[in-house]
């Protein structure tokens, strides 16, 4: 063995430390486990006698152990393993329970109180009739455990897990559930008035019949809840988050509702605390989901409590034009307008209104008014651009689409707007370019796939062209002008039989559809079946003669002359 002499006259105390550094890279390190601290003849003590007072059991593996009925008070059992152990009526007054894990063990009846039980693992563990009165339970996890009748005066859960806990008859009226974990709980018919559940979480929880009468549920989080027949009488409920949740039966009178996330069909016409502005927050909530007939109730609830509100007004009208009230809808911008005429949002959905309705000097006049109010308006550029492709005048509509784009550059709307700009001046790069960021800043739009594929077919992509057909199909399948279109590709691919299919898909779903039956016709000459071409263009000519479309008519009839 190599030895190492030191000589302090000679080496440098720079050396010295470099040279103990480099020596500890290679001494192995001794960690401190747990594991370690149990005493075989305690446990052996346990194991025969079922009694081990004041015994050091700590890091024992004790898993799956019978120990029904043992006497372990003032024992230390901190991190020891005694998962899915036979727990039942034990007595473990005061045991320091540290950290141990108890998940699935049978704790039934048990003596835990005043029990350290500070991050301990009881998840899916037996705990009914348990007595925890003034235990320690600091981070534990009782997720999934059975609590049924246990005991819990003067307990502490804040912040611990209870998630899927079944807590239904437990008396908890002295403890202090603030910050608890609560997802998935029953409570059905508890008493918990008064009681504190400040930040709570209580996702999915059932409180069904529940007394919460003057409770504290501020900044709770209640989403998917069931509250349906509870008593919520003077309950806080502000900036809870109500999302979800079942409130048929409930009764709210009194209370405090206000910044509360709420989205139910129907609220109680308790009087409750609540401003104009949350009602219209609830309203939209509605509208989103498209129930525009109850995003309706809530904001004329907004304007019952503030008759000047010009938002309330414009949503409300918003959400009439979606149920073809026109008249309606109109109304209540124009009174948007009269409370506040500096509103540049009522102006801007007035235009809208006025395009569905093809008012289109009306609906440009509000979009000018909307910009002159609010210069970076950005739905008012694309709503003139909506017009000017109406109208064909492809270069303002490229235009105000740019600009709309200007003052936001995730607008899909406006990008597809200036795509169809750019395929209507035949600029069929960019275009292509314009319908990618739509499908980019949009979710499954179908119609942006669609204007995709209409450009890299003018561009000769006729492969690109139907990939992006299928998109819009598969997002569609009713889009009788991507299955058009998609035929046409297909024809250019000489995919023949393929193109006819999609003719017949289009066909199968508008009858007079005259360019499917031409397509179709093209495609059977294609695999040189006169007979059936002719069939299949006669039908074209006839929608064509019908239709007077005259230009159509004079191509098919030459076509068929050519047979």
């Amino acid at each position: 063995m190599m030895q190492i002499i030191f000589n302090s006259k000679f080496i440098s105390q720079k050396f010295f430390k470099s040279l103990v550094i480099s020596l500890m890279l290679f001494v192995p390190v001794l960690i401190t486990n747990p594991a370690s601290g149990a005493k075989p003849e305690e446990v052996k003590k346990l194991l025969d006698t079922k009694q081990c007072n004041r015994c050091d059991l700590s890091s024992a593996d004790l898993n799956r152990k019978n120990l029904r009925k043992v006497d372990l008070a003032d024992s230390d059992l901190s991190y020891a393993n005694l998962s899915y152990a036979q727990l039942n009526r034990a007595e473990l007054y005061r045991a320091n329970l540290r950290s141990t894990n108890l998940s699935y063990a049978d704790l039934s009846y048990a003596d835990l109180s005043q029990a350290d039980l500070s991050q301990a693992d009881l998840s899916n563990a037996d705990l009914s009739y348990a007595d925890l009165r003034d235990a320690k339970l600091t981070g534990i996890n009782l997720s999934n455990a059975k609590l049924r009748g246990i005991k819990l005066d003067d307990v502490n859960l804040y912040g611990v897990n209870l998630s899927g806990t079944d807590l239904s008859g437990v008396n908890l009226r002295y403890v202090n559930l603030n910050g608890a974990i609560l997802d998935r709980v029953n409570l059905k018919y508890t008493n918990l008035k008064n009681f504190d559940f400040k930040g709570t979480s209580l996702q999915n929880a059932d409180l069904f019949g529940a007394n919460l009468r003057n409770a504290n549920f501020r900044s709770a989080k209640l989403q998917n809840a069931n509250l349906s027949n509870t008593n919520l009488n003077g309950a806080n409920l502000r900036y809870a988050e109500l999302t979800g949740v079942r409130l048929n039966g409930a009764s709210l009178r009194n209370a405090d509702l206000r910044g509360a996330n709420l989205d139910v069909k129907y609220i109680p016409d308790d009087n409750f605390i609540a401003d104009a502005s949350d009602f219209i927050k609830w309203g939209h909530n509605r509208y989103h989901r498209d129930d525009y007939q109850s995003a309706i109730t809530y904001y004329s609830r907004a304007i019952e409590l503030d008759s000047r509100s010009a938002a309330a007004y414009t949503y409300r009208a918003l959400a009439k034009s979606k149920l073809q009230n026109y008249q309606g809808a109109l109304d209540d911008y124009n009174r948007a307008i009269e409370v506040n005429p500096s509103y540049a949002e009522a102006y801007n959905n007035r235009g809208y209104l006025h395009i569905r309705q093809e008012k289109y000097q009306a609906a440009l006049k509000d979009f000018d008014t909307a910009i002159s109010i609010n210069p970076s308006y950005a739905q008012a550029y694309n709503g003139k651009a909506t017009i000017y492709l109406e109208q064909k005048n492809y270069s303002k509509a490229t235009q105000n689409a740019t600009e709309a784009i200007r003052f936001n550059s995730k607008y899909a709307w406006a990008y597809n707007n200036r795509g169809l700009g750019q395929y209507g001046l035949k600029n069929y790069q960019s275009a292509a370019q314009d319908f990618r960021k739509a499908i980019k800043y949009s979710r499954r739009w179908a119609t942006a796939y669609y204007n995709s594929g209409r450009a890299r077919y003018a561009i000769g992509l006729y492969k690109d062209a139907t990939k992006h057909f299928d998109k819009a199909i598969k997002i569609n399948r009713e889009y009788v002008d991507a299955y058009y279109y998609r035929s046409l590709a297909r024809f250019d691919r000489k995919k023949y039989e393929d193109a006819i299919e999609d003719s017949n898909r289009v066909i199968a779903r508008n009858p007079s559809y005259a360019a499917a039956y031409e397509n179709k016709g093209k495609s059977l000459l294609a695999l040189n079946k006169p007979v059936e071409a002719k069939q299949a263009f006669d039908k074209a000519v006839q929608i064509y003669a019908q239709k007077q479309d005259k230009e159509s008519l004079q191509r098919v009839q030459k076509i068929i002359a050519g047979i």
